[in-house]
């Protein structure tokens, strides 16, 4: 290769540098809101730090580019095979980056590899993504166009017959290996880069500021399992440690005797939204239940949700239990348990069958039937996008409990308010519209509960029930200003023969709480038990227990501590449970915090995470 030409391979890998960049500039005012108390000069500093992320992510796009670019080839073909493989690897990752503009505020973190284990529902979803996402295909389109249309180039053509200096050509190729070895790595420091690199300011939202999804994508790829953590000399004495901080006993008597229990997931219900006025059935409902106003779920995908109810387990190890390598892991879940003491159980979506593998992973822990959209009958109200339209398949989940044996466990998970948000024609421009796209449908999932629960309410079985209500995650919110508001959704605990909203409890809540609850409540004693969650019917505070991005957060007396395996740091809350400054770190919570790491990481190695 000739200089001019090493020039030129230099502008190409510059050319993908800018426009890696740019993306991230689109992010940030695409997500002002999860940004909006952090000061601008911080902004401006992250996107500095993300430099480098950016340059390690141009290496390791291009880094097939890159190696075909120093073969010592004058061909004119071989020129637009060049062009060909540029245009297409940073065609791919720079998808990725596009995608992930959006899809962040859904996930709550930066894409990673397990992205593509929803491939089947993606796939289903792609014509209406495209549709109400258009402006991201057109970004996608336009990346086309300028990677084909200003590709850097020689002015003029090569020649086969000039003559190659192999004497420079190949050591400078080699150089240019060790810079792109070393730019993927991050520099020659003696820890390569990696995305927990990028959560270096007090400010854990500028983290994902820093990083962009082709990195953290790529990152991903082949994860190895979980470390053994060795904090305490022992998993015996991480778990003591968890067990005098705690009470895992309660003592609470219902006074009724083989009682139902459904579960309601709602999908995206924002604890916000409730707060703001868009669900008036189910702020009135609060007030008959045992209610939290600061309840938080254990992940922050659909996908999370069930492990965190259904078996007590949080989302606290980068992916879904059941999507990873612990999935053969034995796990004593509530339809199995119940099902043991001679319950019916049965699991309801209006989605297809095999959406987020909700089914599979349900007859794993011992629901006896699973009914989706293709066990509707009338196709009619299809909502043509993700399944049966909310207020239907309410009805048709309220016939079928009227049939099962009794006692039954039955959890129904909503759909309606998934984006695109499809609202039946009927009850279009009925509801508060808001500022936000998914309220509109919000209003309808809350009049689609009331009519639930008012047709039902003078039935045998519904007087006999006890009902969970909760949200599987939040959705964009108006109000983005804490880490926790991330995780806020509602939790109730209904029974129409019972007044529990004259139970005095907790505070806070979490979804890995509602399976113990619910085992008190039937007075049904279990061998085996998970130490996230306790009964929110036992006396004690309440902990938050979660995991985002690299980092563990851990939720007592209101303060919120961070740690990253090496750094830590906390927060003093408020009243409302939002941040509101800096503190010290308690020893005491950290040492909590430690001690659930190295319990789940261990716990799940070595299967062997029960008490």
């Amino acid at each position: 290769m000739y200089k001019s030409e090493y020039s030129l391979l230099f502008k190409r890998l510059a050319f993908s540098f800018i426009l890696f960049f740019f993306y991230r500039v689109m992010f940030y005012f695409f997500n002002l809101g999860y940004f909006e108390n952090i000061a601008f000069s911080k902004i401006l500093l992250a996107f500095l730090y993300g430099l480098r992320f950016d340059l390690a992510t141009v290496a390791i796009t291009n880094a097939v580019f890159i190696i075909l670019s120093i073969i010592p080839m004058r061909f004119n073909w071989y020129k637009k095979l060049l062009k060909f493989v540029f245009v297409i690897l940073n065609t791919v990752f720079l998808t990725a980056v596009v995608v992930d503009i959006e899809f962040f505020t859904f996930l709550g973190k930066k894409m990673t590899f397990d992205f593509f284990e929803m491939g089947g529902d993606i796939k289903a979803q792609l014509p209406q993504i495209i549709k109400n996402y258009w402006y991201f295909s057109l970004m996608v389109l336009l990346n086309i166009i300028l990677l084909i249309k200003f590709y850097p180039k020689n002015k003029k053509e090569f020649f086969t017959s000039r003559k190659l200096n192999l004497l420079k050509t190949i050591p400078i190729g080699f150089i240019f290996l060790a810079i792109t070895a070393i730019s993927i790595r991050g520099g020659i420091q003696l820890r390569s880069l990696s995305p927990k690199s990028a959560f270096v300011f007090e400010e854990h939202e500028l983290g994902n500021l820093v990083l962009n999804a082709a990195y953290t994508m790529t990152r991903s790829i082949g994860n190895k399992g979980l470390e053994k953590i060795k904090y305490f000399k022992s998993d015996l004495e991480a778990k003591n440690v968890i067990l005098s901080s705690r009470n895992f006993n309660a003592d609470f008597e219902s006074g009724l005797k083989d009682q139902n229990v459904v579960i309601i997931i709602v999908e995206s219900l924002s604890k916000e939204y409730i707060e703001k006025g868009y669900t008036p059935f189910i702020k009135e409902l609060e007030k008959s239940s045992l209610s939290y106003d600061y309840a938080y779920a254990n992940g922050r995908r659909s996908i999370e949700v069930l492990p965190s109810i259904m078996a007590s387990f949080p989302s606290v190890i980068g992916k879904p239990i059941y999507q990873s390598q612990y999935q053969s892991n034995k796990f004593y879940a509530l339809p199995e348990i119940l099902k043991n003491n001679g319950y019916t159980t049965s699991f309801f979506h209006g989605g297809k069958k095999g959406t987020m593998d909700f089914d599979t992973y349900c007859s794993s822990i011992g629901f006896e039937r699973y009914y989706a959209l293709e066990d509707y009958p009338n196709q009619d109200h299809f909502d043509g996008q993700w399944g049966i339209f909310d207020h239907h398949y309410l009805n048709y989940f309220a016939n079928n409990l009227e049939n099962q044996k009794r006692p039954f466990f039955s959890t129904i998970f909503t759909l309606s308010s998934h984006q695109p948000y499809s609202i039946p024609k009927e009850f279009q421009n009925i509801f508060k519209k808001g500022k936000l796209e998914i309220h509109e449908s919000i209003g309808y999932i809350d009049e689609s509960l009331r009519q639930f629960f008012i047709s039902n309410k003078d039935k045998t079985w519904f007087k006999n029930t006890l009902f969970v209500i909760t949200a599987d995650h939040t959705q964009k919110l108006e109000n983005n200003t804490s880490t926790l508001s991330r995780y806020h959704v509602p939790l109730m605990f209904f029974h129409p023969s019972l007044h529990l909203n004259e139970i005095k409890t907790r505070e806070i809540a979490q979804h890995t709480d509602i399976m113990p609850s619910i085992f008190d409540f039937l007075n049904i004693k279990t061998k085996s038990k998970l130490l996230f969650g306790s009964s929110v019917f036992s006396n004690e505070s309440g902990r938050i227990f979660n995991y985002t991005s690299g980092s563990y957060f851990y939720v007592k007396d209101k303060k919120l501590v961070w740690f990253d395996k090496e750094k830590s740091k906390s927060s003093q809350l408020d009243t409302n449970y939002l941040e509101v400054e800096k503190v010290e770190v308690d020893p005491q919570s950290l040492n909590e915090l430690k001690a659930y790491i190295q319990y789940v990481n261990n716990g799940l190695k070595y299967n062997n995470i029960y008490e």
